[in-house]
């Protein structure tokens, strides 16, 4: 069951790597849909976490911030659908440019992870000017 399965984002196309760009300090959000790949329905799975995961270079130790299903940085609605939350204060002390993402989904010892690049594009309005 687990390996037949497709990663949409936004419940659109199917993607095998993920592009996210938007404003450095800017809030995001963004819909996750796991889909069996042969009925193309969502995946009911209740995983055990689900990370989102963002570090400059994916070769680094550390992450710059992450997001989790079990600390509320990424929510289920119980009927296939995640959505991810990008709030202001994760993003507004980093630098512009682009940085290493994947996404990780954890059932017991299986996991599946999709990666990808998020820009983060330049703002005019920094949080001091608030």
């Amino acid at each position: 069951m687990f390996d037949a399965f497709d990663f949409f984002i936004d419940a659109g196309e199917k993607v095998k790597y993920v592009n996210i760009t938007f404003a450095r300090g800017d809030s995001y959000e963004r819909g996750i849909v796991l889909k069996d790949r042969n009925t193309k329905q969502p995946i009911l799975t209740a995983w055990d976490e689900v990370y989102f995961t963002v570090k400059k270079y994916h070769t680094d130790h550390d992450f710059k911030f992450q997001k989790r299903l079990s600390d509320g940085g990424i929510v289920y609605d119980g009927e296939g659908h995640y959505t991810l939350f990008i709030l202001p204060e994760d993003t507004n002390r980093l630098a512009f440019g682009e940085y290493d993402i994947d996404f990780e989904f954890v059932k017991g010892d299986f996991k599946r992870t999709f990666a990808g690049v998020m820009k983060l594009t330049k703002e005019v309005t920094h949080q001091y000017n608030e």
